[in-house]
C-alpha cells in the first residue's frame, strides 16, 4: 500500500549517498589540483613540472565535469585556476620543458626498441645454440 513512499525515500537516501561520494570525490580532486599546481610551479625539473600540470589539468578538468553534471557542486575560482594552468603552460613552453619532456620520452622508446632488438640477436643465438 505505501511501496511508493517507501520507493520515495529509497531514491532520497541513493542520492544522498551519491552526493556524498561526488563531494568526497570533489574534495580529493580538488586537494590533487592545489597540491599539482604548486608542484609544478616550484619543482626543479622539467618533466616534473610537466607531468604535474598535466595532472592538475585532468583533475581540474574532473572537477569542471562534477559541476556541470551536478549543479549543486559550483567551481568559486574556475577562472583563476584556468589562468594559472595557462600561465604555467606558456611559462613551460617558453622554457622548453615540452620540448626537454618529448625528446626523454622519444630517448626512452628508442631505448626500449634497441632493447628489443638485442633481446631478439639473443633469441637468435639461443636458437642457433640447440
Amino acid at each position: 500500500m505505501f511501496d511508493w513512499l517507501r520507493q520515495l525515500l529509497l531514491n532520497a537516501k541513493a542520492r544522498r549517498e551519491l552526493l556524498e561520494v561526488l563531494e568526497h570525490q570533489a574534495q580529493a580532486a580538488k586537494e590533487q589540483l592545489n597540491e599539482s599546481l604548486l608542484l609544478a610551479h616550484t619543482a626543479t625539473h622539467p618533466e616534473t613540472k610537466v607531468t604535474r600540470l598535466e595532472f592538475a589539468k585532468s583533475k581540474f578538468a574532473e572537477l569542471q565535469t562534477i559541476a556541470t553534471e551536478h549543479p549543486r557542486m559550483r567551481l568559486t575560482n574556475e577562472q583563476e585556476v584556468d589562468a594559472a594552468i595557462k600561465l604555467l603552460e606558456e611559462e613551460f613552453a617558453q622554457a622548453g620543458y615540452y620540448a626537454m619532456t618529448e625528446a626523454r620520452r622519444r630517448q626512452s622508446v628508442s631505448a626500449h626498441v634497441n632493447l628489443s632488438q638485442e633481446a631478439e640477436k639473443l633469441l637468435a643465438i639461443n636458437r642457433e645454440r640447440r
